[in-house]
């Protein structure tokens, strides 16, 4: 198994990986309870001592071995191989270390470097780029009124944007975050009337009041899914059309 170590310390004023032509090093440590961190048990360290012919012993806390034992890291990735003895050592000694994250779902701000195992992160982009392919499928299909539906319902206000704007401010919005594409738009069986409360909002035919919607002096709705209740029940037919005629007309 091939392993990514990658650092996560950005600079959050320049978004540049610190020490960009610098390297680091990850070594051993005193724990709380006063021993030393080497990241393996007695028997991880029997097993390795074997492979990488060392005595027993060798890879206990208390030898001298892990005063200088550090794992060399800069700013690009470095790729452990897993299947060789020093690559089973770094990974299992980098696992559970301090400064590193096993995985990109555990990184903290104290986090220096992340694991990642390379065949996890080619699943996780496969499956990224599946549904993006799937959105852009869906752009396909749809007319240039269902795209300036769909900018309103993303936040944006498309009423005096070219036909080419329309269309490439979607296109942007699908490659930053294709699966919230999906939602609002693809897969949202309310997206008609999502639209038709966004619409409203924006022409203050309907007002909001933190999370309490009016019409008028009526309240309406506590959050929008109680609006799109509220305009799908048939006995508030009349004041649905009554919003959606004053969207016409303004």
């Amino acid at each position: 198994m091939e392993v990514i170590v990658r650092t996560t310390k950005v600079n959050p004023w320049t978004g540049i990986i610190k020490w960009s032509n610098c390297f680091d090093y990850v070594g051993s440590y005193w724990t709380r309870s006063g021993s030393r961190y080497t990241g393996l048990t007695r028997e991880q360290a029997r097993e390795l001592e074997d492979k990488l012919g060392k005595n027993e012993g060798d890879l206990d806390g208390d030898n001298e071995f892990w005063d200088t034992f550090a794992i060399k890291i800069g700013n690009r990735d470095l790729i452990i191989d897993t299947d060789k003895p020093i690559g089973q050592l770094q990974y299992l000694f980098l696992k559970n270390h301090k400064r590193v994250a096993d995985g990109l779902n555990k990184v903290t701000p104290s986090t220096d470097y992340v694991l990642i195992d390379k065949n996890a992160e080619a699943t996780e982009i496969n499956k990224v780029n599946k549904v993006k392919r799937d959105a852009y499928r869906a752009l396909d299909k749809m007319s240039l009124e269902d795209m300036r539906k769909c900018l309103r319902l993303l936040g944006y206000k498309a009423d005096t944007m070219t036909n080419e704007l329309v269309e490439a401010r979607v296109s942007e919005s699908i490659e930053k975050d294709p699966a919230k594409f999906i939602r609002i738009w693809v897969e949202n069986p309310n997206k008609e009337i999502n639209f038709v409360i966004e619409e409203a909002l924006s022409k203050n035919i309907l007002r909001k009041n933190r999370a309490t919607y009016y019409f008028g002096t009526d309240v309406i709705g506590n959050g929008v899914e109680d609006v799109i209740a509220f305009l799908k029940d048939k006995k508030n037919q009349d004041i649905y059309l009554a919003i959606m005629s004053e969207i016409k007309s303004k």
